[in-house]
């Protein structure tokens, strides 16, 4: 669509360095001096540099299969190691789980301890610094330490050393613009740690359909993880992503639009790794139904590893447009000519999902205005 190319473009020839991020505490959760705690007063703002990446000229994306959440993940990760020591340094470790809903009706749309078992067998092979784990709930009931006991996470601190469980709610946030309600922009508080360049941000999420995008993969647990959630009095943010016209409704454009915008301000993972032991099919991401997968799917490209869940769960890629335009914008490779698939053969882990009961409804706006 031309109008969007032609935002595209004018926000890739912004100046995307000036950012708001977490500075250093003595707490150990990179929180600024002076800071409120409490979830409910203002919090002091700290101007850091911004997250920028820029696609190069292919990418690897690594398939582990095994029934075994920890093995699949560790499995995939191993082969992309080198990139990823190298692109830690000394930076901090955050993992950051899907866990927002602490129900036990959700337990099984949500991150497993294995996946991030995986991840942290993989991180002491060679990185021994100190790893957050990271969520804040989008509901109204309960604080996100609940969410941790309640799906087994909080047993993580007792079997690896330096492991911080963090309420991602409860830490510095800053003030973004998307678009909402009839193309109108309102603001939204974006956590300030999935802003920060000195944060290596590592997205534990699962393969899953969706309600609005037609599929959540590795960006989407980012993006919609950093809307300021419920604490204390304030009540979440996270609905205002979805946005919706008087003629439509929520039916995804918005939502669309505002994954790609945040990801362009550098909301994104460093690190994608997908569970997919288990997948989510038809009315994902909170009401769908497992399938048996047996795959976990892993990249230090986003974009080029949600391309590739998009393809074992046989969803058209046409209809994935914020991770196209995340493409575009030269934020990973979305072309699978550029995409090296390691491991496992791709082919031979192709299962096509049963979409969401609403997918027409979803991409209504999609067939509307492009073309194949």
């Amino acid at each position: 669509m031309p109008e969007i190319l032609k935002q595209i473009n004018r926000r890739l020839s912004m100046d995307r360095r000036s950012f708001l991020g977490m500075a250093g505490s003595a707490a150990g959760l990179g929180l600024a001096a002076g800071c409120a705690m409490n979830g409910t007063g203002s919090r002091t703002r700290v101007t850091g540099t911004g997250r920028t990446r820029q696609a190069g000229g292919s990418s690897t994306v690594s398939l582990g299969v095994s029934k075994d959440r920890r093995e699949g993940a560790y499995k995939a990760l191993k082969p992309i190691q080198s990139e990823v020591s190298r692109a830690i340094g000394d930076k901090q470790v955050i993992i950051k789980v899907n866990a927002g809903f602490p129900t036990e009706e959700h337990r099984i749309h949500s991150t497993y301890p294995g996946q991030v078992e995986g991840i942290l067998d993989f991180l002491r092979d060679f990185y021994d610094g100190p790893v957050w784990i990271s969520e804040g709930i989008g509901s109204s009931k309960g604080t996100m330490f609940d969410g941790y006991e309640l799906y087994g996470l909080m047993d993580l601190k007792k079997q690896y050393s330096g492991v911080e469980l963090v309420d991602a709610n409860d830490t510095p946030y800053v003030r973004k613009w998307i678009r909402q309600w009839h193309q109108h922009p309102t603001p939204i508080n974006i956590i300030s740690m999935y802003l920060d360049p000195g944060n290596y941000i590592i997205s534990a999420a699962r393969l899953k359909t969706h309600n609005a995008v037609v599929g959540t993969y590795s960006l989407k647990n980012i993006v919609m993880g950093s809307p300021l959630g419920s604490i204390g009095k304030h009540a979440s943010e996270k609905g205002r992503m979805h946005g919706g016209t008087r003629d439509e409704g929520a039916s995804g454009r918005e939502l669309s639009y505002n994954l790609f915008t945040l990801s362009l301000d550098g909301v994104y993972p460093d690190l994608a790794v997908v569970d997919g032991t288990t997948g989510i099919e038809g009315n994902g991401p909170w009401d769908g139904t497992e399938v048996d997968h047996n795959i976990t799917v892993a990249s230090t490209d986003f974009v080029a590893c949600d391309r590739v869940c998009t393809e074992v769960t046989g969803i058209d890629p046409f209809y994935m447009k914020y991770l196209e335009w995340c493409g575009d914008a030269e934020l990973g490779n979305w072309n699978m000519d550029k995409i090296r698939v390691r491991g496992a053969r791709l082919e031979d882990h192709i299962i096509k999902y049963k979409l969401n009961e609403n997918f027409a409804e979803q991409v209504a706006w999609i067939d509307r205005n492009f073309t194949r």
